[in-house]
């Protein structure tokens, strides 16, 4: 019983102050991060420009990818290229030569490709 009590209280010492996970709030839709995509992306990655070949106004082509693959792993944000982009931990950083996306849109995109990238 002690032990119990003592992994117990362990693990409510490890999450005390612990952010909400990503998984506590209901995965975003595709016109939620197609919102994003639209006001910080498309003037680069859109039909009429499409750098890379990466086309970010339509479901199909984000995930299609570009020249270089794909950029988004449905259920595995993690590797997913896209969110090393907008984390800065791949070069260049997403939006290239723009201010970063707010903290609250990269969670809306990161959820939304762990949530499995849906459609609705």
């Amino acid at each position: 019983m002690t032990c119990i009590r003592l992994l117990i209280a362990f693990s409510l010492l490890a999450t005390a102050g612990q952010p909400a996970l990503a998984g506590d709030a209901p995965a975003p839709g595709w016109d939620e991060v197609s919102a994003i995509f639209k006001k910080r992306c498309i003037n680069c990655h859109s039909e009429h420009g499409a750098s890379k070949g990466l086309r970010l106004d339509s479901y199909e082509a984000v995930l299609a990818g570009g020249d270089d693959g794909a950029v988004v792993v449905a259920g595995d944000a993690a590797v997913s290229e896209m969110i090393r982009r907008l984390r800065g931990e791949s070069v260049p950083r997403m939006p290239f030569l723009d201010r970063p996306l707010s903290q609250d849109e990269v969670d809306v995109i990161l959820r939304w490709i762990e949530a499995g990238a849906p459609r609705s």
